[in-house]
């Protein structure tokens, strides 16, 4: 089996052209930033944001953007090429993001009562180690004007049972989303 690495994204126009048409293919507009907010955070030394090609036997199969937190990592956008989804790509490069990170892994996905697309995706995450926790109200706030916040489901991984999903909120809110 071919490996799975994963590049740190910084600025080869190329790969930038890959992420940007799979972003933009893959996520509707109310859950997910402008390209130039995507840039900027790029661009600034100190930004705990990334971006990570997945590679596979060397070519472009998708990609991870996440932040850096002191106590955990989140997984802001993962997507995979349509031609790679479904022959256990995404299961690997899910899986070892999650090994590879050093702090607990925490994602927003879609209701289950979105239909069966977003009950896959929670699925998807659930087989990769995921937990899921409905009983948390979480709203994702608006990634800019006339876009509507989202209500969404916390995902988590490698992370204790009694988790502070309000502190984890609170920091998205604050550092990913702006909200103060």
């Amino acid at each position: 089996m071919e490996e799975i690495r994963f590049e740190n994204l910084r600025f080869c126009e190329q790969a930038m052209a890959w992420v940007k048409k799979l972003y933009y293919n893959s996520f509707p507009p109310e859950e997910r930033r402008t390209w130039s907010d995507i840039e900027r955070l790029l661009a600034a030394a100190s930004s705990p944001y990334n971006i990570d090609l997945i590679l596979h036997g060397g070519e472009f199969v998708g990609f991870i953007s996440w932040w850096q937190f002191l106590d955990f990592c989140y997984v802001e956008h993962f997507a995979v090429e349509s031609a790679w989804r479904g022959v256990g790509i995404g299961a690997r490069a899910i899986s070892q993001f999650v090994e590879s990170s050093l702090t607990p892994v925490v994602l927003e996905v879609e209701l289950p009562r979105n239909g069966e697309i977003a009950q896959r995706r929670i699925a998807f995450y659930l087989r990769n180690g995921f937990v899921a926790h409905p009983d948390f109200e979480y709203i994702q706030p608006s990634y800019g004007d006339g876009l509507p916040s989202v209500p969404l489901m916390l995902m988590t991984a490698r992370i204790s049972e009694n988790v502070d999903l309000k502190h984890l909120s609170r920091r998205l809110r604050e550092v990913v989303y702006g909200v103060k």
